[in-house]
């Protein structure tokens, strides 16, 4: 498994719209330099802690559609991409089992959000240090960890999870379609979870609660259920793809 892992890391990273994505990630550098250089079209609206500063960076990128897409679409062509090109016939013939290229496939998407999302923390967490820690927008005690802090941080791992249930949805549908067009129905999905986050009633039970909803309500009990419910989402798409991959006659 870990050799297949490994592979598939190789392949990802050289690949144009994983580094598109690596650059995306860093594009908390423009705010930093932005304020540092007395940008008029950089501002923010309060003063803001590094916890905070990080969390938001990483919020804002993913609200970003083309972002988000292409996130969807890099988890797609991991599998679809291989199915479509017809590379996925070579492959099945190294391995012994199916479901572990499936798993190694899997793997590999979720570790590239992962990456991203360090990527993303320590980008901004040395823009802040360096450019807005010692400015008007943000506090020279800049690691203080409040309760509001910590509910950022715990939020933004959920956030984290959500984007891998996505990312799932899209690899299961890149069975049956091309990477492309999966990318744009998981990134459908999305836009229901959105729309069924207008429904206050529900809301708080819709995957995606805390990121798309502003003003949501947190609470312990809501960050288990939203965990959880990413995590068993996840591995359903997950388990769905092995079975429909190993039943296809590649």
């Amino acid at each position: 498994m870990k050799k297949l892992v490994k592979v598939e890391l190789t392949k990802l990273v050289k690949r144009k719209v994983f580094i598109i994505l690596l650059v995306l990630s860093s594009w908390s550098l423009i705010y930093g330099l932005g304020i540092f250089l007395h940008w008029d079209f950089i501002s923010i609206g309060a003063r803001l802690d590094l916890i905070t500063f990080v969390t938001t960076m990483w919020i804002f990128l993913l609200m970003l559609a083309i972002p988000l897409l292409l996130i969807l679409y890099n988890s797609s062509f991991i599998l679809g991409g291989e199915i479509q090109g017809g590379q996925i016939l070579l492959e099945i013939n190294r391995v012994f089992k199916r479901k572990s290229l499936i798993v190694a496939k899997y793997i590999t998407a979720n570790l590239s959000i992962l990456f991203l999302y360090l990527v993303n923390v320590m980008v901004s967490s040395i823009v802040y240090i360096v450019f807005i820690a010692k400015s008007r927008y943000g506090f020279d005690n800049y690691l203080e960890f409040t309760k509001g802090n910590i509910e950022s941080v715990v939020v933004s791992v959920i956030n984290l999870l959500f984007i891998i249930f996505l990312i799932s949805v899209a690899f299961y549908l890149s069975l049956h379609y091309s990477a492309i067009v999966s990318a744009f129905i998981s990134f459908g999905v999305y836009i229901i979870c959105q729309l069924f986050c207008y429904i206050n009633t529900i809301a708080r039970f819709v995957p995606g609660y805390f990121f798309i909803v502003s003003d949501y309500k947190f609470s312990i009990g809501l960050v288990i259920f939203q965990s959880l419910s990413n995590i068993v989402l996840s591995y359903l798409f997950l388990v769905l793809t092995i079975k429909e991959f190993e039943s296809k006659g590649f």
